[in-house]
C-alpha cells in the first residue's frame, strides 16, 4: 500500500540562484526499505524535512496518507547531555516522575497531598505505562535497565543512537526517517542496528555512506545528484552494478551516435562533391563547318536538374547531420576525470618504525591500557579496532605524543615523519581558506595541492573559501587534504571517514592503498577497514 505520493518536488533556498533539486517524483509503500545516497549538499537532508514536514516553501505535489505518524531520528543529543536517558526519551513523563521522586523522600503532610495529585497527573499521561514501555525497548535494544536515570553524557555514541531509536519508537510511528544513523558507532552497534532495521515491521528511509551498511538492509536505493532523483531496486551493490550496466550502455549508443555521424558526413561530403562536379563540367561541344561552336546538346537542362538535386541531397544531410550532432552532444554520458593521489617517494630505510612496551594508561578508574605492546614494520597498514570507549582513540593521542601514557614506552625510528588525522579537526587553522591550510606556503605545490582536494570533491571556489565557513564533512576533507599532502611516512588515521560522502571514500581508499609509508587507522567503515588494512588489532 502507497503511504506516501510525490510529484515534481523542486526546492531552491531562498536567495539562491541554482535549485538544490527539481522535478523528483517518487512513492513510498509500507514495506520500503531505502537507502538514500549522494554527495554531500545535494539535499538528502532536505529532503528529509520535507518529507516530516518541518520545511516548507517546496513546488510540486506531496501526498501524505491520512494520519500517517512519521517520525525522524535527528542528531540532537549533543545539546542535551546532561538530562537523563528518562528526559531525553520522554520529557514531560519524566518531569513528573522527578517531582514524585523528591516528595516521597519528605515526611510532611503537604507534601503527601502534593505527592497523591502527582500520582494522578502521573496516571493521566500512562506515566506507569510509559515506564513499562521504556524498559521493554530497553531490554529489546540490549541496553541495562537501570540506564535509565544515567546522564546522557555517560553513554557511548552507540548507546545514545539506540536511545534516539527508542525515542522515536515510543510515538508508535507509520514511518521512520533516520539521517546517517551510523555514524559514530562502532561495529557492534551496527550491526545491530543492521538487524534491527531488518526485522522492524514499519518502513523506513536511512540516509547513509556506509556501503556495507546500506547493502546489509536496503532493499532498494535512491540516488540524489546534480538536482534530479534516480531510483534502483536493490541494495547498495546493485545500485553500484546498475550504475555501471547504464553508463556501458550510453557509452555504446554514444559511440553508435559517432559512428552514423561519421557516416552522414562522408555521405554528405560526397553529395557535395559530386554537385560540384556536374556544376562545373563542361561537355565538349562540336564544331560547324565554318568554325562556330555548335549549341550544347539537348538533355543539357537535366543535367542542371540532377546538379540541383545533388546540392539539395547534401543540404538536406547536412541540416540531419546537425541534429543528431545536437542530440549526441545532449545524450553524451559525463565521464567524470579521474585523478588519482601521488606520493612522492620517501627515504625511511627502518624496518621497523614503531616499539609500544609495557604500556599503561587509565582515567580515574577506568584501566584502558594495562601492559600493552606492540610492533609494527615499515609498510605495514594496521587497522585497530573495538568497541566504542575501549581506548582507540587515547592510543592514537598517545602515537602523536598528544597525550602522555602513565608507564610504558613509545619508540619511533628516529628519522621518521608522522602525520595524524584527528577527528576533533584540532590542526585546523579555521581563519584561513582551504587551499592557504593545504600548502602551508609551499606554493610550488600548487598543482599537487588541487589535485588531492579535487579527489577528496574539495573544488572550484571551495578551494577559496574560509575553513570557518565550511561544513563539518568539508572541514574532514581539508585536515586530510593537508595531510596528504605533506606525505609523512607514517599516518596515523582517527575516523577519516567520517562524514565523507561515498566518492571521496573511495577516493581516499584509493589514495591509501598506492601510499608506500606505513599506516594505522580507526575506523568503523568495515569495507574501508577491509581495503585499505594488512593486519587489524582488536582493544
Amino acid at each position: 500500500m502507497t503511504i506516501i505520493t510525490a510529484s515534481n518536488i523542486s526546492f531552491t533556498f531562498p536567495g539562491a540562484v541554482a535549485p538544490l533539486f527539481t522535478t523528483l517524483n517518487f512513492s513510498v509503500d509500507s514495506n520500503s526499505r531505502i537507502g538514500l545516497v549522494g554527495p554531500n549538499g545535494c539535499g538528502k537532508t532536505t529532503l528529509l524535512r520535507i518529507l516530516s514536514g518541518n520545511l516548507a516553501g517546496y513546488s510540486g505535489h506531496l501526498i501524505i496518507e491520512a494520519g500517517l505518524r512519521i517520525a525522524t531520528l535527528s542528531q540532537e543529543t549533543g545539546e542535551r547531555l546532561r538530562q537523563s536517558v528518562f528526559e531525553f526519551v520522554r520529557p514531560q513523563v519524566a518531569t513528573v516522575r522527578l517531582k514524585i521522586s523528591r516528595l516521597e523522600n519528605m515526611a510532611e503532610s503537604a507534601a503527601a497531598l502534593q505527592l497523591a495529585d502527582l500520582y494522578a497527573e502521573y496516571s493521566d499521561i500512562d506515566g506507569f505505562a510509559v515506564e513499562a514501555e521504556i524498559a521493554r525497548l530497553l531490554n529489546e535494544f540490549s541496553l541495562p535497565l537501570d540506564s535509565i536515570d544515567r546522564p546522557l553524557e555517560s553513554l557511548s555514541g552507540g548507546e545514545k543512537n539506540r536511545l534516539g531509536l527508542i525515542r522515536l519508537l515510543l510515538d508508535k510511528p507509520d514511518f521512520l526517517l533516520l539521517d546517517e544513523p551510523t555514524n559514530h558507532l562502532d561495529v557492534k552497534a551496527l550491526e545491530w542496528l543492521e538487524s534491527y532495521l531488518r526485522d522492524i515491521k514499519i518502513p523506513w528511509l536511512v540516509v547513509s555512506h556506509d556501503r556495507r551498511f546500506l547493502d546489509n538492509c536496503c532493499q532498494s536505493v535512491w540516488e540524489l545528484k546534480d538536482t534530479l532523483l534516480s531510483q534502483y531496486s536493490g541494495n547498495y551493490s546493485f545500485y553500484r552494478q546498475e550504475q555501471d550496466q547504464l553508463l556501458q550502455r550510453h557509452l555504446l549508443e554514444a559511440k553508435q551516435a559517432e559512428r552514423q555521424i561519421d557516416r552522414l558526413q562522408q555521405a554528405a561530403e560526397k553529395q557535395r562533391v559530386e554537385a560540384n562536379r556536374m556544376e562545373n563540367f563542361k561537355p565538349k561541344r562540336d564544331r560547324k563547318k565554318n568554325g562556330g561552336i555548335c549549341k550544347r546538346d539537348a538533355g543539357s537542362g537535366k543535367a542542371l536538374l540532377r546538379t540541383q538535386n545533388k546540392q539539395k541531397a547534401a543540404t538536406a544531410i547536412e541540416q540531419r547531420l546537425q541534429r543528431l550532432v545536437g542530440k549526441a552532444q545532449a545524450d553524451k554520458p559525463f565521464i567524470e576525470k579521474k585523478r588519482a593521489i601521488s606520493f612522492p617517494d620517501r627515504s625511511l630505510k627502518n624496518s621497523c618504525v614503531l616499539r609500544v612496551e609495557h604500556l599503561h594508561k587509565a582515567y580515574a578508574d577506568q584501566q584502558l591500557f594495562a601492559d600493552f605492546s606492540l610492533t609494527l614494520l615499515n609498510h605495514e597498514r594496521l587497522a585497530v579496532i573495538g568497541a566504542n570507549g575501549s581506548g582507540k582513540s587515547t592510543l592514537m593521542r598517545m602515537l602523536a605524543g598528544y597525550e602522555a601514557c602513565d608507564s610504558g614506552s613509545i619508540s619511533w625510528a628516529p628519522e621518521a615523519v608522522i602525520g595524524y588525522h584527528a577527528q576533533e579537526f584540532e590542526q585546523l587553522n579555521f581563519s584561513a581558506t582551504v587551499l592557504e591550510h593545504v600548502l602551508a606556503g609551499d606554493y610550488a605545490g600548487n598543482t599537487r595541492a588541487r589535485t588531492i582536494l579535487g579527489c577528496l570533491k574539495l573544488e572550484k571556489d571551495k578551494v577559496d573559501q574560509q575553513i570557518s565557513t565550511l561544513s563539518v564533512g568539508e572541514r574532514s576533507k581539508t585536515a586530510l587534504a593537508r595531510l596528504l599532502f605533506q606525505s609523512p611516512d607514517i599516518l596515523l588515521l582517527d575516523e577519516p571517514t567520517n562524514h565523507l560522502e561515498v566518492d571521496a571514500r573511495e577516493a581516499l581508499e584509493a589514495a591509501l592503498v598506492e601510499f608506500a609509508g606505513t599506516i594505522i587507522l580507526i575506523s568503523h567503515d568495515r569495507l574501508f577497514v577491509e581495503r585499505t588494512s594488512t593486519r587489524q588489532i582488536l582493544l
